[in-house]
C-alpha cells in the first residue's frame, strides 16, 4: 500500500512538472573549456539534467552518435586524452530512476592535437651596453597557458626563473634560455622550447692588428692577425672569437690567428672578446679588417746599362711591386758556371764590375717569404779593343745579285788573342761565332746598317763595343751602256765602241757581235771598256766583276755599217731638161763597180721614194707636184747587210706646170 502510494506520488509530480511547463533540456558542459585539447590533458564532462535530484538519474555519454560511456549514476565524467582519435562530437543523455523517461543534453565538439612544442623568440640575441631583451615563449594555442622559464649556462646546471610566467619577459643577463607552457589541473606542460643563446655586450672595443704590417699580401705570406681588447683599469683574462673566411669560429683562449696566405683568405675578419668568467657577455665584433691576397709577384731587375765601360762598373736595381720591408738576394752565372748568390749584399741596389748573367728575388718576413725570381739581365764588359768593319770587295757601288764579304777585323794589342764576334744588321746572324766573316748574295732587303764586336772565347761576357756602322745601300740592278763615236765605218777605217756602267769600279766587259742572220756571238779577247771595230753587225755588251763573276744587264743593240768605195749616181730617163706634171719618169742608181759583179740591195731617199732595202735599182712614177725634191741612193751587197755604200749626190727633180705655147702672129696680104 506505501509502494503504491509513492510510485502513483512520482508520476503525479512528474506528470506535474511536465504538464505544468517547467522541464527543461539537459545540459553537457565541459572543464576546462579549451577551443582545443593535446594528448596527455585532461577533460571532465559534466552532464546536467535540470530536473529533479541529480540522484534521481541515470548517466551515459555518447560520442559522434554511439555510447561511449555507459549509464553510471556519476554525473561527471573525466576523460584523460591519449591519441587525436578522442576528436568527435560529445553528448549525455540521462535516464529517470524507476521510470521510462530519458533526455538528451547538447552535443559538444572536441578537437585533440599532438603535444605541442614551446617556440621561444628574442627581437635579438645581443643585450646592448646598458639594456635588456625581450623573450617571447608561445603555444600554437593560446587558451589559458602560462609559461614557465628556465636559464643555464656552459657551466652552471639549468635553473627555473621565479615569479615569472608571462608570455614575455625582459632580460638583461646573459645565457641559455628556454620556456614551456602550462595549464590545467593536474598541470599539462608542453614540450620545451628550443634553446636561444643571449649575449650581454660589454663595453670594450676590440682592434684587429695584422702583423707583420705590410699593406700588400702576397699569397704564400705568412701573417698574424691580433685581436686586442682596450681593457679599463682592471686586467682581464679573455676569451677571443673570429669570424672571416677561414679562420675558426669557436672561442678561444689564444688573441691570434696565424695562416699562409692563399686566394682563398681574402675577405673581411673581425673578432670580439668575452671574459672567461662570464661566456655569455662578450664585446661587440670589432670593425672589419679586409685583407686583399695578391698574387705572388716577381721581381724586376732594371740595369742603367748592360755595357760595363772599360774600368768601370754598372748598377743593377731590384724591386718589387711594393717595396715595403723586402731584401734582396742576388745571383751571378755564366754560361759555363752554375748560378751562385753573390754574398753580402742584400740592397736594392748594388754595382758590379764583372760580366754575366745576373738575377734578384725579394725576400722578407718570418718564415721567410720569396719573390718569384727576377727575368735574367746579361751584362757585358768592355774592352778597349777597337773593332772595324770592312767589306770585299770594296766598291762603293753594291748592286742586288752581288756577292759580297764583311770582316769584323780587331785592333789586337802586343798578344794574339782568340776572339769571337757577333753581328748586328739586316739579314747577318745574331749569335756568336768563331768567323769573323760573313759572305752573302745581295737582295733589296740587304740595306742597313752593319756592326759587329768581338769578346775574347775565355770570357762570354766581356767583349768590345760595337764598331762603327758601316751602311750598304743595295741598288738596283744595273744596264750597261754602249755608245758609238759614230755607227759608220768609212772606207779602210774603224769605228770606237764604248761600254759602261753608271759605276765603274771593277768592271770588265764582254762582247757581243752578230747579223741579222746569226746568233748573238761573244767577241773574244775583249775585255776592255773601249774596242775598234771595222766590221759592221749588231754589236751589245755587260759588264762583270766578282768572284763569283757577278753580270749586269746587256746594254741595249748599236747597228754599225760599213762603207764600201764603190761610187753611186741617180739617173732619169728620159733625161729631158725639163719635166712636166703628169709625165712618167724612172731614176735608177746605178753602182760604179769594180772588175768583179756584184748582186746588190738599194736604199731610196727622197719626197716620195721606199726608204727600205730592195732588189731593184730603179723607180718609176708619175710626176706630180709632191714629187719635186731631191733624191739620193745608196747600195750593198745583198751577203753583208751592214756594209753599204755612201749616199750618192742628190739629184734636184723639179716638176713645171705644163708646156709653155708659141705665138702665132698674122699678117696682112698686101
Amino acid at each position: 500500500m506505501g509502494a503504491t502510494l509513492l510510485c502513483e506520488l512520482g508520476l503525479f509530480l512528474l506528470c506535474t512538472l511536465v504538464c505544468s511547463g517547467h522541464t527543461q533540456d539537459a545540459v553537457l558542459t565541459i572543464e576546462p573549456n579549451w577551443s582545443s585539447y593535446f594528448i596527455g590533458e585532461f577533460v571532465t564532462f559534466k552532464c546536467d539534467m535540470n530536473e529533479g535530484r541529480d540522484t534521481d538519474w541515470y548517466y551515459k555519454i555518447n560520442k559522434d552518435g554511439r555510447d561511449y560511456v555507459p549509464y553510471s549514476s556519476h554525473k561527471d565524467y573525466t576523460l584523460e586524452i591519449s591519441s587525436t582519435g578522442h576528436s568527435g562530437e560529445y553528448q549525455c543523455s540521462g535516464r529517470w530512476k524507476g521510470l521510462h523517461h530519458t533526455k538528451n543534453s547538447n552535443t559538444v565538439f572536441i578537437t585533440v592535437l599532438d603535444r605541442p612544442r614551446a617556440t621561444l623568440t628574442a627581437g635579438t640575441t645581443i643585450i646592448p651596453v646598458g639594456g635588456s631583451v625581450t623573450l617571447t615563449c608561445s603555444v600554437q594555442s593560446s587558451d589559458g597557458w602560462k609559461y614557465e622559464w628556465f636559464r643555464r649556462t656552459q657551466t652552471t646546471s639549468e635553473g627555473k626563473i621565479r615569479d615569472q610566467q608571462n608570455r614575455d619577459i625582459r632580460v638583461s643577463e646573459g645565457g641559455i634560455y628556454s620556456c614551456r607552457g602550462t595549464r590545467g589541473n593536474p598541470v599539462y606542460y608542453t614540450d620545451r622550447s628550443d634553446d636561444v643563446t643571449i649575449e650581454k655586450t660589454i663595453s670594450n672595443k676590440v682592434v684587429v692588428k695584422q702583423q707583420p704590417n705590410w699593406p700588400q699580401i702576397f699569397r704564400g705570406e705568412t701573417i698574424t692577425l691580433t685581436c686586442e681588447v682596450q681593457e679599463g683599469g682592471e686586467t682581464t683574462e679573455w676569451e677571443y672569437e673570429w669570424r672571416g673566411p677561414s679562420t675558426p669560429t669557436q672561442w678561444t683562449h689564444n688573441n691570434d690567428v696565424t695562416f699562409r696566405v692563399s686566394e682563398s683568405s681574402s675577405g673581411d675578419y673581425m673578432c670580439k672578446s668575452r671574459r672567461r668568467d662570464d661566456s655569455y657577455s662578450s664585446t661587440e665584433w670589432s670593425e672589419a679588417f679586409t685583407l686583399s691576397a695578391s698574387n705572388k709577384p716577381r721581381t724586376t731587375l732594371t740595369a742603367g746599362t748592360t755595357i760595363i765601360p772599360v774600368g768601370g762598373s754598372v748598377t743593377l736595381t731590384c724591386s718589387v711591386q711594393s717595396s715595403d720591408g723586402w731584401k734582396y738576394e742576388w745571383f751571378r752565372r755564366t754560361q759555363t758556371t752554375y748560378e751562385v748568390q753573390i754574398r753580402d749584399q742584400q740592397n736594392r741596389d748594388i754595382r758590379v764590375s764583372q760580366g754575366g748573367i745576373y738575377s734578384c728575388r725579394g725576400t722578407r718576413g718570418n718564415p721567410v717569404y720569396y719573390t718569384d725570381q727576377s727575368d735574367e739581365v746579361t751584362i757585358e764588359i768592355t774592352f778597349s779593343n777597337k773593332v772595324v768593319l770592312k767589306q770585299q770587295p770594296n766598291w762603293p757601288q753594291i748592286f742586288r745579285g752581288e756577292t759580297i764579304t764583311l770582316t769584323c777585323e780587331v785592333q789586337e794589342g802586343g798578344e794574339t788573342t782568340e776572339w769571337e764576334y757577333e753581328w748586328r744588321g739586316p739579314r747577318t746572324p745574331t749569335q756568336w761565332t768563331h768567323n769573323n766573316d760573313v759572305t752573302f748574295r745581295v737582295s733589296e732587303s740587304s740595306s742597313g746598317d752593319y756592326m759587329c764586336k768581338s769578346r775574347r772565347r775565355d770570357d762570354s761576357y766581356s767583349s768590345t763595343e760595337w764598331s762603327e756602322a758601316f751602311t750598304l745601300s743595295a741598288s738596283n740592278k744595273p744596264r750597261a751602256t754602249l755608245t758609238a763615236g759614230t755607227t759608220i765605218i768609212p772606207v779602210g777605217g774603224s769605228v770606237t765602241l764604248t761600254c759602261s756602267v753608271q759605276s765603274s769600279d771593277g768592271w770588265k766587259y764582254e762582247w757581243f757581235g752578230r747579223i741579222q742572220r746569226t746568233s748573238d756571238v761573244q767577241i773574244r779577247d775583249q775585255q776592255n771598256r773601249d774596242i775598234r771595230v771595222s766590221q759592221g753587225g749588231i754589236y751589245s755588251c755587260r759588264g762583270t766583276r766578282g768572284n763569283p763573276v757577278y753580270y749586269t744587264d746587256i746594254s741595249d743593240d748599236v747597228t754599225i755599217e760599213k762603207t764600201f768605195s764603190n761610187k753611186v749616181v741617180v739617173k732619169q730617163q728620159p733625161n729631158w731638161p725639163q719635166i712636166f706634171r703628169g709625165e712618167t719618169i724612172t731614176l735608177t742608181c746605178e753602182v760604179q763597180e769594180g772588175g768583179e759583179t756584184t748582186e746588190w740591195e738599194y736604199e731610196w731617199r727622197g719626197p716620195r721614194t721606199p726608204t727600205q732595202w730592195t732588189h731593184n735599182n730603179d723607180v718609176t712614177f708619175r710626176v706630180s707636184e709632191s714629187s719635186s725634191g731631191d733624191y739620193m741612193c745608196k747600195s750593198r751587197r745583198r751577203d753583208d747587210s751592214y756594209s753599204s755604200t755612201e749616199w750618192s749626190e742628190a739629184f734636184t727633180l723639179s716638176a713645171s706646170t705644163g708646156i709653155e705655147t708659141p705665138m702665132l702672129t698674122c699678117c696682112s696680104i698686101p
